[in-house]
């Protein structure tokens, strides 16, 4: 990983020490020691970086052999490890993970950029960037994670991080894939096949890979009426790729990879009050049984690279990406004399008993009524995408380059959305009311972009300058249609927002010695700011310093950060206890800084030779507080005082990971600790009634290698069924997942 790459000399000697050990444990080490090869290349974060030193941040590379160890489905439990990664668990499974980078905020993983294989993948990344459909980890080949100034590089949110999710690529040899089936607790199922292959013609290099991906569960909540509270979702994936043959004056290729996924999923936003989750931690009221989530993505990305000589490659893509939901799900309850209560207002102290009773009521009494909304919407997002590096050489030898890329990129959003009344007859939902086409919101968005950057690599002696600057150019449009007017054949309320930006960046590397470097960045930071008129773009001053160290097989890294962020930017979104329309609004301002500790080791280095022991620790302190008053009507904010931390941002948070790996069998164990968090901005001490549990969870996965193309493999997440609450929002107490055992078999050829 990126963190404890070292001078070259300190590589060397590592690799000759592992030289010695077994091929599954050398892959396991090495990921704390060197950036990977596969890393280093215009598809990645690296940016066609030939070494760390050209990489002015925190890169963090979670590799096949780490996401092998656990076989982890959920993304939050794949990026536990990685310091500075903020998670707020929601669903237990993961399927729209809350991820945010160094205190930038975790709603939706909205303000960090999201890319597959390089290429934008959140529904709309500048209209709509609230990831409700994130991709599945199961297939994923490696899991590149960047902070620090490095971002630039890429967008549109560069406040936080990026986080590129990389998949496999074709097989060379001739024929070549796997097969994965795996069963475990409450109705779980993973079925998962990939076939690909290569073939040589004169015309070039052939290739083919397809994908499959089957993963359900009949979920671990319980309805009274015991319908499922789970979900079932399909991936499928196919690449194809022409080479062009080694003898052709311009080497080059050009690839295509298409792709469909299909969810449905019985998910709801409303939890539980704490004399309910004190019974039941697991129980789901009456009046969620209707709730329920279809989604469809597809994606087509065209990809071509080319060697323009021996010190200019270019990378250029052609993509679109599409998705279609409908989260069918409880909104508000209408009780006996018509007043309508919004569902985190029965979970307020205060509240009124009677309509939250609705929910739970096995008659709805004349008068009052369930209101479902159909939060339907479709998404897109396509554009075009170059990148290219250039090497230079100085008179005296030193090797320095230029990375450049352009984007042209257009995405949207439509809403037709609708709300049906229900009511509860003898424990069942029964609908009552169907509403009207478009009465729950009627409106249109689209973004159109050109965004470009620059970043430089010069190398004066120890030390190496990257700097580097980001243009983005972006027009927002939105069109309100009346609630009455589904064909959209009137007149439309329009809105225009239009700004261009500056987004300057430089990163500093320093050799100081075989063992030790030291690293520092600065760059300015940007969140867009969507379709209102009023809102302002946000913008943060980020800067970091860190210090990595390599020697004996022990490395590590230690970084300080700090983020001042103006104009802070809130989303109205359902998922953190809003009306859902996705608006933006801006608060006042916030000062997030912290520190970063990760360090690895073999334990039984030069003990057993055939016998390794790798622990692998991280720690992320964080302080995150507003540094101005602001009143907002977004809940989770509300009044804010000066000093008032952020809420959802864990203060201490950390993880140990070790393996115990021989020549056939592997025992791998995580734990992690996260601090209780804040659900409501405040000062003080936490109120338990205002904040979440304190989660310490242990993993365990078991593996045994029969030979070199069957395994076994046995895996407990939370061994010790610990009990804890992971989010009070958007409508209640949602527990984390209670212990789960499934088990394997893994066939490679």
């Amino acid at each position: 990983m990126a963190f404890s790459c070292l001078s070259q000399s300190a590589v060397g000697q590592m690799m000759q020490e592992e030289d010695m050990l077994p091929d599954s444990l050398r892959s396991i080490i090495q990921d704390w020691h060197h950036l990977p090869e596969a890393t280093i290349s215009a598809v990645g974060l690296a940016a066609g970086a030939e070494g760390v030193d050209e990489v002015p941040g925190a890169l963090h590379v979670i590799r096949p052999e780490v996401l092998q160890r656990f076989s982890y489905s959920d993304p939050l439990r794949a990026l536990q490890t990685v310091s500075g990664v903020n998670i707020q668990e929601e669903d237990g499974f993961g399927l729209r993970p809350n991820i945010g980078l160094r205190g930038s905020g975790s709603e939706r993983s909205a303000r960090i950029t999201l890319m597959e294989d390089g290429v934008l993948i959140a529904p709309a990344p500048y209209t709509a960037p609230a990831a409700y459909y994130f991709p599945s980890i199961a297939r994923m080949e490696s899991i590149e994670i960047l902070k620090g100034s490095s971002q630039i590089a890429f967008g549109p949110q560069t406040s936080g991080g990026a986080i590129n999710m990389v998949t496999p690529d074709i097989p060379d040899s001739s024929l070549a894939g796997l097969f994965r089936t795996e069963m475990s607790a409450f109705g779980g199922r993973v079925d998962h096949a990939r076939v690909g292959s290569s073939w040589n013609h004169r015309w070039g290099t052939f290739g083919v890979m397809a994908e499959y991906l089957q993963l359900g569960s009949d979920g671990f909540k319980e309805l009274a009426s015991g319908d499922p509270t789970g979900f079932s979702k399909t991936d499928r994936l196919m690449k194809f790729r022409w080479t062009s043959p080694l003898e052709s004056k311009l080497q080059q290729s050009v690839e295509w990879k298409t792709g469909q996924v299909n969810e449905d999923a019985q998910e709801t936003y409303v939890g539980l009050t704490d004399a309910d989750y004190q019974l039941n931690p697991f129980q789901r009221y009456a009046a969620t049984a209707q709730d329920r989530m279809l989604a469809k993505q597809r994606q087509n990305v065209l990809k071509h690279r080319a060697e323009l000589g021996a010190r200019w490659s270019i990378e250029t893509d052609i993509y679109r990406t599409e998705f279609e939901r409908n989260w069918y799900k409880l909104d508000r309850v209408i009780d006996s004399t018509g007043v309508a209560h919004g569902l985190a207002d029965l979970f307020q102290q205060g509240a009124d008993v009677d309509a939250l009773n609705l929910l739970k009521s096995v008659d709805t009494p004349d008068g009052a009524g369930l209101d479902l909304k159909a939060n339907n919407r479709s998404y897109y997002a396509e554009g075009v995408q170059h990148r290219g590096v250039i090497k230079l050489r100085s008179q005296n030898g030193a090797a320095h380059q230029v990375v450049y890329g352009m984007r042209i990129h257009r995405d949207g959003v439509d809403r037709l959305q609708w709300r049906d009344r229900y009511q509860l007859q003898a424990g069942a939902m029964t609908m009552t009311e169907p509403g009207a086409l478009g009465s729950a919101g009627n409106r249109e968005e689209m973004a159109t972009a050109v965004a470009s950057f620059v970043r430089g690599t010069m190398r004066t002696g120890m030390l190496t300058w990257t700097p580097g600057v980001r243009m983005e150019t972006m027009a927002f449009e939105r069109w309100n249609y009346d609630a009455s007017d589904p064909d959209r054949q009137g007149d439309a309320d329009y809105q225009r927002n239009a700004l261009s930006v500056w987004l300057p960046g430089l990163g500093l590397h320093a050799n100081l010695s075989p063992v030790w470097t030291a690293f520092t960045g600065l760059h300015r930071g940007f969140i867009p700011p969507g379709s209102s008129p009023e809102a302002k773009a946000e913008t943060s001053a980020n800067w970091e310093l860190g210090v990595r160290w390599n020697s004996n097989g022990f490395s590590g890294q230690l970084v300080a950060f700090r983020n001042a962020y103006k104009d802070l930017l809130g989303a109205d979104l359902a998922a953190s206890g809003g009306t859902g329309s996705g608006d933006l609004f801006n608060g006042g301002s916030a000062l997030t800084k912290g520190v970063e500790v990760e360090a690895a080791c073999n334990a039984l280095q030069h003990r057993w030779e055939k016998w390794s022991l790798p622990i692998q620790v991280s720690y992320t302190w964080t302080d995150a507080r507003f540094s101005s008053f602001f009143e907002s009507e977004f809940d989770a904010w509300g009044t804010v005082e000066t000093g008032d931390a952020l809420p959802y941002l864990a203060p201490h948070q950390g993880s140990i990971m070790a393996s115990l790996v021989g020549p056939k069998i592997a025992l791998n164990t995580s734990f992690r600790c996260v601090g209780a968090m804040r659900t409501i901005a405040g000062q003080g001490g936490l109120i338990a009634s205002e904040s979440t549990d304190v989660v310490k969870v242990l993993d365990a996965a078991f593996s045994w290698s029969v030979n070199q193309r069957v395994q076994f493999e046995l895996g407990v997440n939370n061994v010790l069924d610990a009990t804890y609450i992971v989010a009070r929002r958007p409508a209640g107490i949602r527990p984390g997942m209670p212990r789960l055992v499934r088990t394997g078999l893994r066939l490679t050829f």
